[in-house]
């Protein structure tokens, strides 16, 4: 359509992102992973993961500088400029992780799991988030462990929703405020 209609990137991925989310909840509401019986605890839980993800990745990033000059972060992510930080943060930071977790984890996983033991689902389930970013990356890859594994646990997409937005927000936000990049 990108040859038919002149529409912005991101505008056309927050709208394609909104309708992904509308007929998901329209039609696999119980199936998608959105039912908790304590939703704070569940945000928290995922703040609690985030935290300790990001402090892990910190400690990896100063222990590579021993091995890897300027350290591992400075490998896996860069600095981006952006011109729109508001709509860029909705799309990419909220709207985005919360479409990507119902239907990976909440449908497809969850789906995957009837069927599969639990590591086999963590393992294809991330290869395939991976590979909708544009090719499998580091990075896409250890997400989708990260986020599947929360989901096996927490049996719902909200911790991981939480830990996958904040990992989005860091990848932007680190290469500006973290001193040692």
């Amino acid at each position: 359509m990108s040859g038919y209609i002149q529409v912005d990137g991101l505008i056309y991925t927050l709208t394609a992102r909104l309708i992904e989310i509308a007929v998901i909840l329209i039609f696999a509401y119980k199936l998608c992973g959105v039912e908790t019986v304590f939703i704070f605890k569940e945000l928290s839980i995922g703040l609690g993961a985030a935290a300790a993800f990001g402090a892990v990745v910190i400690t990896l990033d100063l222990i590579s500088r021993v091995f890897i000059h300027g350290g591992l972060l400075v490998l896996l992510i860069a600095r981006q400029s952006i011109d729109r930080w508001m709509l860029y943060s909705l799309v990419g930071c909220l709207i985005g992780p919360f479409a990507e977790e119902l239907f990976f984890r909440g449908l497809f996983y969850s789906w995957m799991r009837q069927r599969l033991a639990a590591v086999l689902c963590i393992i294809l389930t991330s290869l395939l988030f991976a590979s909708v970013h544009g090719h499998i990356s580091m990075i896409q890859l250890t997400g989708g462990i990260i986020f599947a594994s929360i989901y096996e646990w927490r049996k719902n997409i909200w911790a991981p929703f939480v830990v996958h937005a904040l990992a989005n927000i860091g990848i932007w936000i680190i290469p500006s405020i973290y001193p040692l990049m």
